[in-house]
């Protein structure tokens, strides 16, 4: 939770120090009180800024694991590896989560900065954290898709099987229907090695066609 105002000449201001721990993004709000003066009177910091900066190399380091495991992610999966749907989800959780935080303490730094509270340092800081994480935002999204990719084309892969195999039986099928009305006038009806190898020969000729068409 972010959020800053005046109440009573003394002005409010709360931050978020964010860590990942789990896969979930945990968050540990500090609350500010400070004066008209910018001297903080209650809180854990001395000053804005410094709660400030802790709350933007929170959020850095957190980027930071972020990117790392997307990148793992990319690697498995161009490596044709086994990706785990949860891990997709944790890490386009993780992105957009931290996004979030950081689009708010982007803005944040904007009116502190407003207020004279923290310097120009800083709130470029948070501006940079800021296009940081929409860029990992962007990323999650793309090993997202690239993930659906993947699933859809083993799925293809497996459709394609399953049909190769089903036409390459449909000779069987129909060679062995016939000869299974036990029909003594139909040719070689009493020779059964003979039609099996009629349905064996049948079988790998459509296999043959099949393959090279």
């Amino acid at each position: 939770m972010v959020y800053i105002f005046d109440e009573g000449g003394i002005t409010i201001v709360q931050l978020p120090l964010v860590k990942i721990e789990e896969g979930e993004v945990k968050e540990e709000g500090v609350e500010l009180a400070v004066d008209q003066a910018g001297k903080v009177i209650k809180g854990p910091y001395r000053t804005v800024q410094e709660a400030f900066q802790k709350a933007l190399d929170s959020l850095s380091t957190a980027l930071q694991y972020t990117e790392g495991f997307l990148d793992q992610l990319e690697y498995r999966l161009e490596m044709e590896e086994a990706v785990r749907p949860s891990d997709v989800y944790t890490a386009s959780y993780l992105a957009h989560h931290l996004y979030y935080t950081a689009s708010q303490l982007h803005y944040l730094g904007r009116e502190l900065l407003r207020r004279g509270f923290i310097s120009h340092r800083l709130q470029n800081y948070s501006r940079a954290l800021y296009r940081k994480a929409l860029i990992i935002r962007r990323y999650a999204r793309d090993i997202r898709l690239l993930y659906a990719t993947t699933v859809q084309l083993s799925l293809d892969a497996s459709m394609k099987k399953l049909t190769w195999l089903g036409t390459v039986a449909m000779p069987a099928l129909i060679i062995s229907s016939i000869y299974g009305m036990n029909l003594h006038w139909l040719p070689l009806a009493d020779n059964p090695p003979v039609v099996f190898a009629i349905l064996a020969t049948a079988t790998l000729a459509f296999a043959y066609i099949l393959n090279k068409i």
